[in-house]
């Protein structure tokens, strides 16, 4: 009776920590729509990407990962948009990446797991982008933007998941 308890309430945390995902990666996404660059985010839903790293839980950083990418494709109408294939690869990309640092022998805070993720993420949505949008280089001209972009959200994500790990922890 306690394992299924147990299991019924990581079951709700996941469910909690992937509403928050969506929640925030759909304003974001409605609020970068507005802008001149749509690539301008911070991504704030990847503070639950990075607590569920830190803590260990790969297989539910993907499936928080993998939600936030389709629930918000759904709700923005962009579900069939090279958009979502783009977000969704570059997720995973985030995802692999911070692992690989987080296991690494290097000794990386959460701050360059954070950072490194932010990183491969918008290396990732560059060589999506040429694969399926365009057939030419000219998208790697933003190249160094999005890697100074991505150390900016990396620091930012990392910042805000240690003021709010506390409070998640508690839940």
């Amino acid at each position: 009776m306690k394992t299924s308890s147990m299991k019924g309430n990581s079951l709700f945390f996941l469910a909690f920590l992937s509403a928050i995902a969506c929640s925030l990666h759909i304003v974001e996404s409605l609020i970068t729509k507005a802008l001149p660059l749509p690539f301008l985010r911070l991504g704030l839903s990847n503070v639950i990407i990075l607590y569920l790293i830190m803590d260990g839980k790969v297989w539910q950083a993907i499936i928080v990962n993998v939600t936030k990418t389709l629930v918000s494709a759904v709700v923005t109408f962009t579900f069939l948009s090279p958009s979502t294939l783009i977000s969704f690869g570059a997720g995973l990309a985030a995802v692999l990446a911070m692992l690989l640092a987080q296991k690494s022998r290097l000794g990386f805070s959460f701050y360059g797991v954070s950072i490194c993720g932010a990183t491969a993420h918008n290396m990732a949505q560059l060589v999506i982008a040429k694969w399926v949008v365009l057939d030419r280089g000219e998208v790697f001209v933003l190249t160094p933007i999005l890697l100074f972009l991505g150390l900016i959200s990396g620091l930012f994500v990392a910042y805000i998941m240690q003021f709010f790990s506390h409070q998640i922890e508690e839940i």
